[in-house]
């Protein structure tokens, strides 16, 4: 079927970067791109009203953890001072010997949940972080049903963190790490160009300070020999940067360029602590250059890191060295345009200019600089030829007022909750702001149970043993 979305601003793709078409028009038929312009006067099936809002290629959201929100939203705000904002490992790692019980530990609600936020949000093409909760087999469902197009594998890694009384502990298991991978490679023999060729199979190893540095060199081989991407946590935190220096008198960047980890289709997930951020203090080499040089993707959440009071220093300094970037959301909301609007609010805070930050290098950043992580040309843009993965962004609403520059208007004033709606190889998960394939007030309702679920089982696992509002005072006291 051959659909025309017609009016309002549309974000098109001249062959070299984005540009903007006032009062534009997308035609698609199936899963492709055939026109993108001012004016279509060819027979089409369908038509879109898009007078008066933007039609933009959907967002490539590069760095996902889907769960319920109730373990991130509870703790962030009290995590232990002697681990330099290291997130998750200040209040998800367990005592030693016990498991915390996972965040909704099935696809049909922790999977669900997380990928339709994002896809909800705008993000058309998702990346799974190795999280999958539910396991592959299950997980792989979802996501295909919802919909979505998404590179998808399990991750592994050659230790677990722990907590030892209440100091963080790294506990190896070598074996566990190379079986982890085994199953991660065969996951992508199975599972890769599923569904039509929406889900796609990438390798993920966990976190540098939890991967033996031979266990990186054999995932980069797999991702060689398979053709696949790679994404890897990496410069995350300080008690990495400063772990990794004391073992291997490398930065964690260093270490990294030395066993050939580098490369194109690579992806760093966050990467704050190169050599020369305010918090490492050490100038001795360049991490930003070895980078650059590597054709390496940076993957940008700053939202999370912004709670912690940190900031990648910074995303202008970042694109100088000529690095990729790209946005993901980590946790949540899983909004990218929210994403976004921090990217460049941070980069001018860090830069202390407000001639940096731009929206149009955040926005290719959404767009282009997730699909070059991912080594493809045909999302992230629209242009004949490229899927039809696209979204419609209501900027006919109190908030936006008049509206010069769209993409201005969009990170100055839009959230993931003015889009409309998301096509996804040609399907429709999300029209005139109406679901398709999820019922949102039920999933709603059993997030809710699943938070009560993980907030009343705190003190079975968490190193201090208390209950949470104990670990975690209320912002006001609570009437009984």
């Amino acid at each position: 079927m051959r659909t025309l979305i017609q009016g309002g601003w549309v974000v098109g793709y001249d062959g070299r970067g984005h540009e903007l078409i006032p009062n534009g028009c997308v035609v698609f038929e199936d899963d492709r791109v055939l026109y993108v312009g001012r004016k279509f006067d060819g027979q089409v099936d369908r038509r879109i009203d898009a007078g008066g809002k933007l039609v933009s290629p959907g967002f490539v959201n590069c760095h996902l953890h889907p769960a319920t929100n109730a373990v991130q939203s509870a703790f962030l705000d009290n995590l232990k001072a002697d681990y330099f904002a290291s997130n998750f490992i200040g209040y998800a790692a367990p005592r030693r010997g016990l498991k915390p019980p996972r965040a909704g530990d099935t696809a049909e609600l922790a999977g669900v949940y997380g990928l339709w936020s994002a896809v909800r949000a705008g993000a058309t093409t998702i990346l799974d972080i190795g999280t999958m909760p539910g396991g592959p087999a299950a997980f792989t469902k979802v996501a295909g049903e919802m919909g979505v197009r998404a590179y998808l594998g399990p991750a592994f890694r050659s230790a677990d963190y722990v907590f030892d009384g209440s100091r963080i502990m790294w506990q190896w298991d070598e074996a566990k790490g190379l079986a982890g991978l085994e199953r991660a490679v065969a996951y992508i023999k199975e599972y890769d160009g599923a569904y039509n060729g929406r889900l796609r199979g990438m390798i993920y190893p966990g976190q540098l300070d939890t991967c033996t540095p031979e266990l990186l060199r054999q995932a980069r081989r797999w991702a060689d020999e398979l053709g696949v991407p790679i994404q890897l946590h990496a410069a995350m935190n300080q008690r990495e940067f400063h772990r990794i220096l004391e073992q291997h008198g490398q930065t964690p960047i260093e270490l990294l360029h030395s066993i050939g980890f580098l490369k194109p289709r690579t992806g760093l997930g966050h990467c704050l602590f190169h050599n020369k951020h305010s918090w490492c203090h050490y100038p001795y080499g360049d991490d930003l250059k070895l980078l650059g040089d590597a054709g390496v993707t940076v993957v940008h959440a700053p939202y999370k890191y912004a709670k912690m009071g940190v900031a990648l220093e910074s995303f202008e300094r970042y694109r100088a060295a000529g690095i990729n970037l790209a946005i993901g959301t980590d946790t949540y909301p899983q909004d990218v345009i929210h994403e976004m609007r921090w990217a460049a609010l941070m980069c001018r805070k860090a830069d202390e200019s407000f001639r940096v930050g731009r929206p149009q290098d955040v926005f290719d950043a959404a767009t282009l600089g997730g699909a070059r992580h991912l080594g493809r040309d045909d999302i992230g843009r629209l242009a004949p030829g490229a899927k039809a993965d696209i979204i419609v962004i209501d900027l006919l609403q109190m908030h936006y007022g008049a509206v010069h520059d769209p993409i201005k208007s969009l990170l100055e004033c839009g959230t993931g909750r003015d889009v409309e709606t998301v096509i996804v190889d040609g399907q429709a998960l999300l029209e005139d702001g109406k679901t398709t394939r999820v019922d949102e007030r039920a999933l709603l309702a059993a997030v809710q149970a699943e938070g009560e679920r993980l907030w009343h089982a705190v003190p079975e696992w968490h190193w201090s043993g208390k209950p949470l509002d104990e670990i975690v005072p209320p912002s006001y006291p609570v009437r009984e």
